[in-house]
């Protein structure tokens, strides 16, 4: 029994050590495509995409990772290329988002090392993005790595990145309305807000009018009462 408990027990902290490895590994998060630019490796999908089948929710602050290296002898992955997109103004690297026949203007991916502390993947670049809709997207990474011309276009499904979920599936104990549903009503609602300002403005006008013709009705009865006037005090005899 003994034997037994601390066989157990080693086989439980060997898969604690691999589960520590796994994460320390520099190799990608699932759920990421791979692409080569001649003797680059790249991987891009979401930021937030668990390895566990999670998925990717409406309305959640996300952004499109990506990873650059540079494989070598024996290492699929090779040596962490980090000394791209320094100035935004003048990126190496760049990418859309499109959703239907909608698409992002161009994002740069930001560095995610940071120098000063150590933290972060020098290998790893994001582009912050939050999805509103749900449904597939597409990414469209291009531009240049040392020289080396990028231009790649990969769509979510099983074997690239997730699609977008919607949130309401895990929301709880109230669901929230859907943004684009959200979207629509504030759009039916400006609608009528808009007939209703201009049907006000035309019963306003025609108010108007109706006035401006009672004034003038007036005025002309006074004129009309001073001319019979004037023309009586013409006869003879008056």
């Amino acid at each position: 029994m003994v034997a037994m408990a601390r066989t157990t027990d080693r086989l439980v902290g060997a898969a604690a050590l691999a589960l520590a490895l796994a994460a320390l590994s520099p190799a990608t998060a699932s759920a990421h495509e791979i692409s080569k630019a001649g003797v680059y490796r790249i991987a891009i999908g979401w930021l937030y995409e668990p390895p566990t089948g999670s998925v990717t929710y409406v309305g959640e602050p996300n952004a499109v990772q990506i990873f650059v290296d540079k494989p070598t002898a024996g290492n699929e992955i090779g040596d962490p290329v980090g000394d791209l997109n320094k100035d935004c103004d003048h990126p190496d690297l760049q990418v859309t988002v499109t959703f239907g026949g909608a698409t992002s203007r161009p994002l740069c991916p930001q560095p995610a090392y940071d120098p000063d502390t150590g933290l972060g993947r020098q290998d790893e670049y994001d582009a912050a993005i939050t999805p509103t809709a749900a449904g597939d997207y597409t990414f469209h990474l291009f531009g240049t790595i040392h020289g080396e011309k990028v231009d790649h276009t990969v769509k979510s499904g099983p074997d690239t990145f997730d699609a977008v979920g919607d949130a309401s599936a895990v929301e709880f104990p109230t669901a929230a309305p859907a943004l684009g549903d959200v979207a629509a009503k504030v759009d039916r609602v400006g609608a009528r807000a808009g007939d209703a300002a201009s049907a006000a403005q035309a019963a306003a006008d025609a108010a108007n009018r109706a006035t401006i013709l009672a004034i003038v009705g007036a005025v002309l009865a006074v004129v009309a009462g001073i001319v019979s006037v004037a023309a009586l005090r013409r006869r003879p005899g008056a």
